[in-house]
C-alpha cells in the first residue's frame, strides 16, 4: 500500500489568520457590556502602569550584589607561544600551555582564503561541509565519518573572517576594517596518544575531500536552502543583524555573503548549477581547492594553533614536526602579502557591492511576528572609542530596551549590538509583534540614556550595577581550550595586553558623563539604516504610518 500526500503553500494565510483574529476579536468585543469592556480597559492601564514602574529601592535592596571594589582590575591574560617558520616549514605555530587539558590536545589548523576570489566565497561553506560529510581519500563519508568518531573528540572545518588591527596604529580607535585576515579552520581534538590520528585526518580533509559527490552536493545545499529559509522566519534578528553589519564594514559583507541573505541567493544558484551545470561546478570547487593549496604559496599562510597541558605539548612535538614537513605547499615559497599592513585583496570587489545596499530593506516572509533591526555608525574612522561605551550599550540592552521592546512592546527579545573595533551600533527585536512602535523605541534610546545619566548622578548604585554587569562580559567563565583561542584570536587581531588593560580600566571607570556622550552619538549615528524581517502586512502598516522600505520576497 501507498499514499501520496501533496502539499501546497497557502499565498494567503497570513491575510487569512488576522482577518480570523480581528473576527474574533469583534464578536468578543460585542458580547461584553459596557461595564466589562471599561474593566478589561482599567486593567489594561494599570498593567502598563506596572510595566513602566521601577522596582522600590528597599525592594532592589534585598538583592545581593556586588560592588566595584569587589572586581578584578587587572585584566585577565593567557599563555601564548609564537614560533613563526617552525623548523623551517614556513607554517606558524602558535603554543597555549595550560595547567592542565586533562591529557586532550585542541589543535586548530588555518588556511589562508584570500588567493580566491571574491565570487568563490559563496563556495566555502559548501566546501567546509563536503571536507566532513563527503568522505576523503580511500574513505567513503560513513567510513570517514567513523574513523573522525573513533579516534578523535571530534572535527570540524569553518570560516574564519576578522578585522585586525593596522601595524603601528593607535588602538583603540576605529578601524575601517580594510586590513582583514580570512582563513579556513580546521578544528580538532584528541588524546595525546590519538594526535597522529587528527593529523591524518586533517591532511585527508586539505587535499583529498571527495568533491566530485553530485548527490552529496546537492543534498548539502538544498539543506543549507531548508534550514536557512527556515532561520530567516525563527532567527531573524541574527538575518537582520548580518545584513545591517554588511552595509558598514567589508568583513561584516563577507560573513553576509558567506551566511544571511546574499548567502541564500547564491545557494539557489549553486542549486541549479549542480543540478544543471554539474561539471562547471565541479571544476569551481576543485580550482578552489587548487587556489588554496597552491604549492609555492600556501604554506606561508598556515597557521597551527595548539592548546593543551606542558605534558601533552611535549608529547605531541614530534607528531607536529612530522604534519609540518607533510603539509602541503614549499616550506620556501613565497610570501603573502601582510595584512596589517595592507588591504585584503577582496575589499575593492566588497566595497563595489555593499554600495548597493544604500537603502532600508523589508525581508517579506510568512510570519505574526517581526525581527526589527536599526543601525549606524557612532564614531568617525579614527577616533577613540573608550571601554565606558561597552557599559552603556551594555546597559541600553539590559535596561531600556528590555523594558520597552520586551516588557511593555511583548517581543521576546530586545537588545542591542556594540563593536568597540568599528563604533558600529545595530538595535535588534527577536519575534516582535510591533514594527514601527519599535523603530520609534531605538529612535527614543539617546533621550533615555540621558535621563539615566541624571539618575545616576542622584543613585550611584544605578551605574555601579551597569559597570558590573559590563565587567561580566569580560569575565566570563572560559575552559582550558576556550582560553586558548581568546589568546589566539588577541594575537591574530593584533591586539595588544596594555590595550585590554586600558579598555577594562575604562569600564570600571565609566561615568555619567559618558552616558550623555554616547546619547549624543546616538543622535549624530552616521548613515544609519534600518532591515527588517517581517510579514507583508506588517509592512504595509508601516509604510502608512511613514516607514517605507524596500521590500524584498524571500521565500
Amino acid at each position: 500500500h501507498r499514499s501520496t500526500v501533496q502539499l501546497t503553500p497557502s499565498k494567503t494565510m497570513e491575510e487569512e489568520i488576522v482577518q480570523e483574529e480581528k473576527d474574533r476579536l469583534a464578536a468578543m468585543k460585542s458580547s461584553m457590556s459596557k461595564e466589562a469592556l471599561e474593566d478589561v480597559i482599567a486593567k489594561a492601564a494599570k498593567l502598563k502602569e506596572l510595566q513602566a514602574s521601577e522596582d522600590a529601592p528597599e525592594d532592589r535592596a534585598t538583592i545581593p550584589s556586588l560592588e566595584l571594589d569587589d572586581l578584578t582590575r587587572e585584566q585577565a591574560e593567557y599563555p601564548i607561544a609564537i614560533s613563526e617558520n617552525e623548523s623551517g616549514s614556513g607554517v606558524t605555530v602558535v603554543r597555549h600551555e595550560m595547567g592542565s587539558t586533562s591529557g586532550i590536545a585542541y589543535v586548530s589548523l588555518a588556511v589562508d582564503l584570500s588567493p580566491l576570489s571574491l565570487d568563490d566565497a559563496p563556495l566555502l561553506p559548501l566546501m567546509t561541509r563536503l571536507m566532513t560529510e563527503a568522505g576523503a581519500g580511500e574513505y567513503d563519508p560513513v567510513a570517514f565519518s567513523q574513523r573522525i568518531g573513533t579516534h578523535t573528540g571530534g572535527v570540524q572545518a569553518s570560516i574564519l573572517t576578522t578585522a585586525v588591527h593596522p601595524a603601528g596604529s593607535q588602538q583603540g580607535v576605529s578601524e575601517s576594517g580594510e586590513q582583514l585576515i580570512t582563513k579556513m579552520m580546521l578544528k580538532g581534538k584528541a588524546t595525546s596518544e590519538k594526535i597522529d590520528e587528527l593529523f591524518d585526518i586533517f591532511k585527508l580533509m586539505l587535499s583529498e575531500t571527495k568533491l566530485d559527490s553530485k548527490s552529496k552536493v546537492i543534498e548539502i545545499l538544498k539543506e543549507t536552502k531548508s534550514r536557512m529559509e527556515s532561520s530567516v522566519q525563527g532567527s531573524g534578528h541574527s538575518i537582520v543583524n548580518a545584513r545591517l553589519k554588511a552595509r558598514y564594514r567589508v568583513g561584516g559583507y563577507i560573513d553576509e555573503l558567506t551566511g544571511g541573505i546574499t548567502y541564500l541567493e547564491a545557494i539557489k544558484t549553486l542549486i541549479n548549477d549542480a543540478e544543471n551545470d554539474w561539471d562547471a561546478l565541479l571544476a569551481r570547487l576543485e580550482n578552489v581547492r587548487s587556489t588554496l593549496l597552491n604549492e609555492s604559496t600556501c604554506r606561508n599562510g598556515m597557521m597551527l594553533d595548539v592548546t593543551g597541558e606542558k605534558a601533552v605539548l611535549d608529547s605531541i612535538q614530534p607528531s607536529i614536526e612530522a604534519l609540518l614537513r607533510e603539509l602541503p605547499g614549499d616550506a620556501d615559497g613565497e610570501k603573502i602579502m601582510n595584512f596589517y599592513e595592507e588591504d585584503h585583496p577582496w575589499v575593492p570587489a566588497a566595497k563595489e557591492r555593499m554600495a548597493k545596499f544604500d537603502e532600508d530593506e523589508g525581508f517579506v516572509v510568512p510570519t505574526q511576528v517581526s525581527y526589527v533591526g536599526k543601525g549606524g555608525l557612532m564614531y568617525e574612522e579614527g577616533e577613540y572609542i573608550p571601554g565606558s561605551a561597552s557599559v552603556v550599550a551594555k546597559f541600553l540592552r539590559t535596561g531600556y530596551l528590555w523594558d520597552y521592546v520586551r516588557v511593555m512592546g511583548g517581543a521576546y527579545g530586545g537588545f542591542c549590538v556594540f563593536s568597540p573595533f568599528s563604533g558600529l551600533i545595530n538595535f535588534l527585536s527577536y519575534r516582535d509583534p510591533n514594527l514601527e512602535k519599535t523603530l520609534d523605541v531605538y529612535d527614543g534610546a539617546a533621550d533615555a540614556l540621558m535621563a539615566a545619566a541624571d539618575d545616576m548622578e542622584k543613585n550611584p548604585d544605578i551605574l555601579t550595577t551597569a559597570i558590573v554587569g559590563a565587567v561580566g562580559d569580560l569575565d566570563g567563565a572560559l575552559t582550558p581550550d576556550q582560553k586558548g583561542s581568546t589568546a589566539f584570536q588577541r594575537w591574530l587581531i593584533n591586539e595588544t595586553a596594555e590595550h585590554r588593560q586600558k579598555y577594562r580600566e575604562e569600564v570600571l571607570n565609566t561615568k555619567p558623563d559618558d552616558f550623555r556622550d554616547f546619547a549624543e552619538r546616538l543622535r549624530k549615528m552616521k548613515h544609519p539604516s534600518i532591515a527588517v524581517v517581517s510579514s507583508k502586512g506588517a509592512f504595509e502598516a508601516a509604510a502608512k504610518a511613514g516607514k517605507e522600505m524596500k521590500l524584498i520576497e524571500i521565500l
